[in-house]
């Protein structure tokens, strides 16, 4: 018999933390043929490595302590002795401090970065710096190769406008810790006066790196002897420790005489969320340093320093100790060991002492040191001069680097699922012989790997301490959220879909996603719902791979599924049943809807007024879901791609869909229909000149007697047009009746009314002048006639002239009648009816005369007055005439000029 409700909550791994493995830096291979392997608890010779270098290497080895991969920075072995197929050629240096450090690539099981870092040479003509080589060790039958596309691919840690560093590029010294994150790696590297940080994640090296200045600057000109020297970050990612073996311009290799020991040994502070290095303290200066290490707890530092004669011959080498946890940390330094031994470099093993490598000055090194209990201050550290035997191999100066964060204790945890048992499981490679865990609830446990549940969700913070010898390490805490499992519905869901055709038999397709909310009741979760046929399909498909396609047909009427909801980030599930339904709906007639038009063919609908519309029609209650479609089968389907509230498109049809009450209500559909609706984007107005001058602005948009549009002027007018008295810019926005809206910016410009100050006339010619600036234009006696922009006419015939001016903006019109006054140059009154008598042509007694005409002879006597209506005149004097001789005139005009000339008189 079915269930009628279940909740079923799986376990799911979750790793909250990345880690790494516990053996990883369990192996070492160094030196000639030397190595030595700490799974067993204590330091075992190996003899079967075929490394031959005299200072950097590094070696890898899976979580369970086997031998992986290990390289000298220029050839890589695979984990049987032998040359990967293209693990030749790769750029470190047999003599470079730190040659190579391999970095673990987030995210996988078989990748790699293997780091490398060449020896800084000047009189090298090629100097390769640091570079990094890709290691996949599923390649070669699962013993590794290199992945040549990712081979030698260089990083830059030099200015490349300075020529000196531009050939030196780096310096010998590289080291690793992980971020703040717990999941990328930061590789750091020193040259001259700047730190390099670049940040290894999931996505490779990312090859910008973070930089960082010191106040000691390294010289270029010595970088050969400069570069020597260990780099190494502290466990916990807080100091960085750095040893110059020469801090000078000279690259002189021969005997170290006291006053050429230049070498510095500095701290600083380290920001592994940031990877920013800062505030350098000078521990020791003017000696010759090369090894450097930190405690497992970061609490102590190592080094060591060259010793030499007073005329420079080797003596051997010291081993320092200074307490970081100290006030003063410069006066907290301790002579721990002085010996014949050259200063090899220093590093700490996953048994938690430091190893040092070195050999006699006049010998070989067949034996390493060790400090046996390293956070222990002064004698107490227990240093042991050559007593890890190498079984006949012979060690040089280096040992190989990691990762610092190896040698931290961490722990991680899988099934956060509030009901599951949450497994702890310690992570790094710190030794302990006894560990005690802290829930956070009140509960504890001294099992390595324990299982705990919780009493009830919530947060919790976790505590592990170790015990090694006896000491107890710090605690080591993490935040954990116990998760409570996704609410589901207690009674069987249903989902009906639309069903226009009855003889389908209650089959059809249903669109799973619209379920979603209805199966799950959380609001303050994220979910995820997947659905399967039945339930052990959901509970055995882990990746949720199988599920069902959320469009789906259903197979039989009424057919019942299962619903998985998950929180993907704690990834808890619950399950629910879901039953599907065919229903018969009603289709819809739904008119058509318009839209504004945005040109090209294009309209703006705006759906959401449509929903209202329909909605308000049908009388639908708030809950309603009605959506819109491009197609009818995503319509009767309901998928999550319907169209958002406002649409861009052509004339189409629209396709609806109504869901009322979790059950479908209807379909129909409609077109779109685009509504030209556009006023005059821009205009320009003219505002003619004048004190009650005005003029009336419109939108530049034809509107019939019932104006349904509104308008909003910039004036804050709702009118569909405004008058206006002052020039500047005007701008109305129009909405239509469906919602359109539309645009106007009007530009008015002030102009002048024309007017005439003058008009010059001479003899046939006129000439206008204006009393303002224009532009006008000009024609005589037809004011509809031709204009011309010139204000002169000439060859005119005497007579009235109409002179008619007007703006060329069309800013009004003005006229002025003026008279073109003609007379003849002679006469001859012989009383033969031609030419008897002299006048002038062309006067008006309207508006030209002001007084008679006034004859004269060629001394300025006055000869006649002749009224200018007259006939002229005669020719004589007191009834006599005159003898044939020039004559002059002179008449005063309206205008006030007066008008002179002469003529001839012959007989």
């Amino acid at each position: 018999m079915r269930p009628s409700r279940f909740l079923i909550t799986i376990t799911v791994f979750l790793l909250v933390q990345c880690s790494f493995a516990q053996r990883e830096a369990s192996r070492w291979y160094f030196g000639n043929g030397a190595g030595l392997d700490f799974n067993s608890g204590v330091p075992v010779a190996l003899t079967d490595g075929q490394l031959n270098t005299h200072e950097g290497c590094s070696t890898l080895s899976d979580q369970n302590g086997n031998l992986l991969f290990y390289s000298n920075g220029i050839e890589v072995w695979d984990k049987a002795h032998r040359l990967m197929p293209n693990g030749t050629g790769l750029l470190g240096h047999e003599s470079s401090t730190q040659s190579a450090i391999i970095i673990p690539k987030e995210g996988s099981k078989t990748q790699y970065y293997l780091f490398t870092v060449d020896e800084p040479d000047p009189e090298e003509s090629v100097n390769y710096g640091l570079n990094y080589t890709l290691i996949d060790l599923s390649l070669h039958n699962g013993f590794g190769d290199v992945v040549t596309s990712e081979k030698n691919m260089p990083l830059i840690t030099y200015n490349q406008s300075d020529p000196a560093e531009t050939l030196l590029k780096c310096s010998e010294k590289i080291t690793a810790v992980q971020h703040n994150d717990e999941r990328s790696i930061w590789v750091i590297t020193h040259f001259r006066d700047t730190f390099y940080a670049f940040e290894v994640d999931e996505n490779g090296v990312n090859t910008t790196p973070v930089t960082s200045k010191t106040n000691t600057i390294v010289p270029t000109g010595g970088y050969k002897q400069n570069g020597i020297g260990y780099l190494k970050v502290s466990p916990d990612g807080k100091k960085i420790g750095v040893a110059h073996s020469q801090v000078s311009s000279s690259n002189y290799a021969g005997p170290k005489l006291p006053g050429i020991q230049t070498g510095k040994v500095l701290l600083y502070d380290f920001d592994a969320n940031t990877g920013r290095v800062s505030n350098e303290l000078t521990l020791m200066s003017n000696s010759v340093p090369y090894g450097i290490e930190f405690s497992p707890k970061s609490t102590k530092l190592y080094t060591t320093v060259n010793n030499y004669e007073n005329d420079g011959r080797p003596l051997g080498s010291s081993l320092y100790q200074f307490d970081l946890s100290a006030s003063n940390i410069i006066k907290s330094k301790e002579v721990i060991s002085k010996s014949t031994n050259v200063a090899g470099g220093l590093q700490l093993a996953i048994d938690g002492k430091i190893y040092r490598a070195g050999y006699p000055v006049s010998g070989f090194g067949f034996n390493i040191s060790v400090i046996e209990n390293p956070e222990l201050k002064g004698a107490l550290c227990n240093f042991k001069q050559n007593t890890v035997s190498l079984d006949g191999k012979a060690a040089e100066l280096g040992l190989p680097p990691y990762v610092q964060s190896f040698f931290l204790l961490k722990f991680e945890f899988t099934n956060v699922c509030y009901g599951d048992a949450t497994e702890f499981m310690i992570t790094g490679d710190a030794p302990f012989d006894s560990v005690a865990w802290d829930f956070g609830d009140g509960t504890t446990s001294t099992e390595t790997s324990p299982k705990h549940t919780f009493d009830a969700p919530g947060d919790y913070t976790v505590s592990l301490i170790r015990y090694a010898g006896g000491v107890a390490s710090d605690p080591v805490s993490k935040d954990i959220n116990i998760y409570d499992a996704p609410q589901v519905p207690a009674e069987m869901a249903e989902y009906f879909q639309c069903n226009e055709d009855p003889n389908k038999n209650g089959i059809g397709i249903f669109n799973l996603n619209q379920i979603n909310t209805t199966v799950s009741l959380d609001t303050d979760q994220i979910i995820n719902v997947f659905y399967y046929k039945d339930l052990i399909s959901a509970e055995e498909d882990t990746t949720n791979a199988n599920a069902l396609a959320f469009q789906y047909t259903n197979t039989k009427p009424d057919e019942i599924l299962v619903a998985k909801v998950v929180n993907p980030i704690s990834g808890c599930q619950s399950y629910a049943e879901v039953q599907l339904k065919m229903k018969l709906s009603a289709r819809l007639d739904i008119a058509n809807m318009k839209g504004c038009d945005l040109g090209d063919g294009k309209g703006e609908f705006h759906f959401d007024l449509k929903r209202e519309a329909i909605s308000n029609e049908l009388n639908l209650s708030e809950s309603s879901s009605i959506r819109f479609y491009t197609s009818e089968n995503k319509a009767k389907v309901g998928t999550e791609d319907y169209l958002p509230d406002t649409y861009i498109s052509g004339s189409e049809t629209i396709y609806v869909r109504i869901d009322h009450e979790n059950s479908c209500y209807g379909s129909g559909k409609f077109d779109l229909e685009i509504e030209a609706f556009a006023v005059a984007a821009n205009q320009e107005v003219l505002l003619c000149g004048s004190e009650n001058y005005g003029t009336t602005l419109t939108a530049g948009i034809d509107v019939g007697p019932e104006d349904k549009n509104t308008y909003l002027w910039s004036t804050g007018a709702s009118t569909s047009t405004i008058s206006i008295k002052e020039s500047g810019n005007y701008s109305v926005m129009v909405t239509n009746a469906i919602g359109c809206t539309s645009e106007s910016l009007i530009s008015v410009i002030e102009t002048e009314l024309p007017e005439i100050e003058n008009i010059a006339v001479t003899n046939n010619r006129l000439e206008v002048f204006m009393t303002g600036s224009g532009p006008y234009e000009y024609t005589i006696n037809d004011k509809d006639g031709t204009y011309q922009e010139s204000p002169i006419f000439q060859n005119l015939p005497s007579g009235i002239v109409t002179v008619f001016a007007r703006n060329k903006d069309g800013c009004g019109i003005t006229s002025r009648q003026v008279s073109i006054i003609a007379y003849p140059k002679f006469f001859t009154p012989n009383g033969d009816q031609v030419n008897d008598y002299w006048q002038l042509d062309g006067l008006s007694s309207e508006f030209d005369l002001q007084s008679p005409i006034f004859i004269f002879d060629r001394f300025g006597s006055l000869l006649a007055q002749i009224d200018p209506v007259s006939s002229g005149w005669d020719g004589n004097f007191k009834g006599r005439p005159l003898v044939s001789s020039d004559y002059w005139f002179s008449v005063a005009l309206d205008n006030g000029r007066t008008l002179r000339g002469h003529f001839t008189l012959k007989r």
